[in-house]
């Protein structure tokens, strides 16, 4: 299934952000792309974190299996 996206084609909230960037000051800008950073690591901080709880469940049952 395609969803209108793929290498060389921008997605409507890239070309949203691409126009409001064009037209603030400079200072706003780099607000907004500190944000943007921000919300970046802290999306892949939190995706770790999920996969060390993925990994410890998996740890957990492992041995319960282990010790029967």
């Amino acid at each position: 299934m395609m969803h209108g996206h793929g290498p060389g084609m921008m997605h409507w909230r890239g070309m949203l952000m691409h126009e409001v960037l064009e037209k603030i000051p400079e200072d706003q800008k780099k607000v907004i792309l500190k944000r943007i950073i921000d919300g970046k690591i802290l999306l892949r901080e939190n995706r770790i974190k999920q996969m060390q709880y993925k990994i410890e469940t998996m740890k957990m049952i492992k041995k319960m299996i282990d010790e029967c």
